[in-house]
């Protein structure tokens, strides 16, 4: 085995700028388009290939392969930026960041520092660049614990190529290595981001062969031999490929899977024909002192775009995709501003400490992480406490409301900042203690409520937004002695069609429900579910919906159809701001839901006698206007979702309505 030609392997001032063209694509991309731009899967190529390099040329040095001596190299480079970055967003979050975000921020503020926030992410159910609200300003250090899971990894895959290639003695036993795990991280992406493509994007093992593929490129390296022509195009392409990916791949497209690819092949493309295209204009190009000096600072770029992106949409009230050319290109400048200071100020001065010290690194990670770890873990757990000691009560005074509807007022005066803080935690029962989880170990997740004692029962089956309206239910269950089983998911509904969810935990647990329903004994009285949708395509009822409230009707159950409820744009985040006139943070009855009902006609149509259509928005809107908050409420979690507090005290409201839409209902129940 002879690895002594690696040692001839020059430094590749083009594939800085590769990274250089990454970090400008994930800021363009990010600021205005709200989407994916391949840059992040470059930055992890690129990272493969140079870190392998690393270690590649110790072992020539040293005649082994030096783990400690290798992270002590990353935690010197990656450490006083991390963490300043990570301490500057926490100090500029108490400014900028509305209270109700400070807990999950707080959160990802710790696994941030401890490089495992993909994870959180994971776990959290975060769905990357769609959500209502601005997303976390910690959320871009999904990355960078990806990469820091991979540095670990990388010594111990390099360790046992190496010791393969000595007992074979070929260096071809290391390639070997890298194109099993490439091969198993790749199949692997592809079925997982089928089946969970929201946790694929943050998984490690499904982003592990992106990282590989640049090791497996720098291996092959040595041994790649092109044409001065066959390099150019190679290169015209790659650089193409890299500038087209965002365009090219549609936001519906699941990630990363298959569709990663295409950055990857652009990423490889370039390095391995940049050895024999220095003559052409892209080598050129990408070898030019300034995007060289941004690829220098593109990994300090990507860590300040994303918290002054995501503070200036909270100051601004800006959506993702709504920036317009002069705000962006103010962002980007100030991302600039501060990598250069930082630059200048922080990893200049720490990539001076001698190289040869195995010790100093580690205390410098530790002097970084200890202040802003701790920190952090003190402000969480201040947080913990004002959200364990928050009343989210029945009724206000001791009294429900008992008007028809909610109305529009002008001053919100009276939300305590402890209300704001603790507002996700708001909750209705449904939504916690493992009740919306979905098929565990084969079973429906399901929870009980109202009077518990009793045999008769109502099921309330169904995604998030027909879980908010557990509370109601609950009281009624209580008040008119029926038990209510909920059967809830998240991100799902009850009814899956593959052009909506296309997930396949979604479709698994439809195909489950309605067994369990055909199961239950003794058969609930009436089962509650979605009657309508509210996406991009405005209010319908999906064909999925019709399919499964016919299959209870088979059973001889009645079902009652709720109507879903308006849109809301980020309401808390606009009570925050205008306190002092609400009115700004109602929306228009219209300008989301359709005129008419819209199961009302299939109703009609396919003749579904023991279907109750239900329409609430009359009581949470008033003469078309509805309010986000109201009598001392804040009515939202999300723009989505209610809160548990809000709808309890509507629920003589939603009573009356209830009964007045399907006569005697409570009566029905009793019968």
């Amino acid at each position: 085995m002879d690895l002594n030609v690696y040692r001839n392997i020059s430094y590749r001032y083009d594939i800085q700028g590769v990274r250089a063209i990454g970090a400008i694509l994930i800021m363009f991309y990010h600021i205005w388009f709200n989407k994916v731009s391949g840059g992040v899967d470059v930055f992890f190529v690129v990272s493969g290939y140079f870190m392998s390099g690393m270690l590649v040329k110790s072992y020539l040095k040293n005649g082994k392969i030096k783990p400690f001596e290798f992270w002590g190299r990353i935690i010197r480079r990656v450490s006083p930026l991390a963490y300043t970055v990570i301490a500057t967003t926490l100090i500029l979050g108490y400014f900028f960041m509305p209270p109700y975000l400070w807990r999950g921020s707080i959160n990802e503020v710790l696994t941030s520092a401890l490089h495992f926030e993909n994870w959180q992410l994971i776990r959290v159910g975060t769905d990357y660049l769609a959500s209502s609200n601005p997303p976390s300003p910690l959320q871009q250090f999904w990355a960078l614990s990806l990469q820091i899971q991979f540095y670990f990894i990388l010594p111990f895959v390099l360790s046992l190529g190496v010791f393969l290639s000595r007992l074979f003695g070929s260096y071809k036993a290391i390639f070997i290595v890298v194109a099993l795990v490439i091969v198993a991280s790749f199949g692997f992406s592809i079925w997982y981001t089928y089946s969970n493509p929201s946790a694929a994007y943050f998984h490690t093992g499904a982003r592990a062969w992106e990282f590989f593929i640049g090791v497996a490129t720098f291996i092959a390296s040595p041994f790649i031999v092109l044409s001065s022509k066959v390099s150019r195009i190679l290169m015209w392409i790659g650089g193409l490929l890299i500038l087209s990916v965002g365009v090219i791949i549609p936001n519906s497209a699941t990630y990363p899977g298959y569709v990663a690819a295409l950055p990857v092949a652009a990423a490889v493309s370039i390095m391995i024909a940049g050895d024999f295209a220095k003559t052409g204009y892209v080598y050129k190009i990408l070898s030019s002192k300034i995007l060289v000096y941004i690829g220098g600072m593109s990994f300090s770029l990507y860590l300040w775009h994303w918290p002054i992106f995501i503070y200036f949409q909270h100051y601004s009230g800006a959506n993702p995709g709504e920036i317009n050319f002069t705000e962006g290109f103010f962002i980007i400048v100030l991302a600039f501003v501060f990598s250069i200071i930082s630059n200048l100020l922080i990893e200049k001065p720490f990539s001076k400490i001698k190289k040869t010290s195995t010790i100093a690194p580690y205390f410098i990670g530790v002097l970084f992480f200890l202040p802003v770890f701790l920190s952090s873990y003190y402000v969480r757990s201040e947080l913990i406490l004002t959200y364990d000691e928050a009343e989210f009560n029945d009724y206000i005074n001791g009294s429900f409301y008992n008007g028809d509807s909610a109305y529009v007022q002008n001053e919100a005066l009276d939300i305590r900042l402890t209300r704001f803080i603790s507002l996700r935690n708001d909750l209705t029962n449904a939504s916690l203690n493992g009740c919306s989880t979905g098929i565990e170990n084969g079973k429906i997740s399901f929870c009980e409520f109202g009077n518990k004692s009793k045999e008769e029962s109502i099921l309330l089956v169904g995604g998030s937004r027909l879980a908010h309206w557990e509370p109601f239910f609950s009281y009624l269950g209580r008040k008119y002695s029926f038990k209510v089983v909920t059967a809830t998911i998240n991100s799902c509904s009850f009814g899956y069609h593959p052009s909506i969810e296309n997930n396949v935990k979604c479709q698994n647990w439809n195909n489950n429900i309605i067994e369990f329903i055909s199961n239950m004994n003794p058969k609930p009285k009436i089962v509650v579910v979605n009657s309508s949708r509210l996406d991009s395509n405005g209010e319908y009822t999906p064909s999925g919906y019709v399919k499964n409230i016919k299959e209870v009707l088979s059973f001889g159950i009645p079902v009652l159809g709720i109507r879903t409820a308006p849109k809301f744009d980020n309401p808390n985040l606009c009570l925050w701001r205008n306190s002092d006139d609400t009115s700004k943070c109602a929306t228009n009855y219209s300008s989301s839901l359709e005129d008419k009902n819209p199961i009302l006609k299939i109703k009609e149509n396919e003749k579904l006698d023991d279907l109750y259509p239900i329409d609430f928005t009359k009581v949470i809107c008033r003469d078309g206007i509805c309010p986000a908050y109201f009598d001392g409420y804040p009515g939202l979690r999300d723009g989505n979702h209610f809160t548990k507090s809000y709808i309890l005290y509507l629920t003589h409201a939603l009573e009356k309505a209830l009964n007045y839409q399907v006569d005697g209902f409570t009566k029905f129940l009793n019968d």
